[in-house]
């Protein structure tokens, strides 16, 4: 299991260290959240890759798997130390027909529970029959503006183990955003190789 991290677009590398990175390969990741302590095991793929760590650009895309207290997910995220918004994205292994991962299906990680809680309070100045309305629609609002702006677009459930099914079993998976940030890097191309499925059992997914 190897760390990943991010890097710029210039890289210095210096003293003995060596210049031959290994080829690329699926590698696993575990984190903890610091402060609420949930789990997550993502593999993914990186550009520079070191013994012990695996590192992205800024303004490119790859595609990850990722286990959120035991809920699949499957999708492509931004790397780099600032990611940017991803959008909608397609993604196809070898030639069978291309999925399509909207944003509006990423899953959101946590609520804007400060936001909310003050349009609360706001509504509570007003009549019964607007109030629900009111908290429904900000909230609906927040919540879509959080997808649109988030570094990562992912399906789950059955779209998503049905894609990881195909990964399995194909050579090479081919991804793109669609119509966002179109000034990035918005295509991308690796192989499947057995380092997806030892990754795979790294982080425990299993179909």
């Amino acid at each position: 299991m190897r760390h990943i991290g991010t890097i710029a677009a210039i890289l210095i590398l210096a003293g003995c260290a060596s210049t031959t990175a290994p080829s690329i390969s699926w590698v696993s990741n575990v984190k903890v959240d610091e402060f609420t302590d949930q789990k997550s095991c993502s593999v993914s793929v990186g550009s520079l890759y070191t013994k012990s760590s695996v590192y992205t650009y800024s303004n490119h895309y790859y595609p990850y798997i990722e286990v959120v207290n035991g809920d699949l997910r499957l999708g492509v995220k931004s790397g780099g130390k600032h990611p940017i918004p991803v959008g909608d994205v397609q993604i196809r292994i070898d030639s069978n027909t291309a999925w399509t991962i909207s944003s509006s299906e990423t899953p959101l990680d946590y609520a804007p529970k400060g936001t909310l809680d003050t349009m609360k309070d706001y509504a509570n100045y007003l009549p019964e029959e607007n109030k629900e309305l009111v908290e429904a629609t900000y909230k609906t609002a927040m919540e879509s503006a959080a997808r649109s702006m988030s570094p990562f677009t992912a399906t789950t459930g059955d779209k998503a183990r049905k894609i990881l099914n195909e990964m399995l079993s194909g050579q090479k998976i081919k991804y793109r955003t669609v119509g966002l940030n179109q000034a990035a890097s918005s295509t991308g191309e690796y192989d499947l190789d057995p380092s997806l499925a030892s990754a795979l059992q790294q982080c425990g997914i299993k179909l």
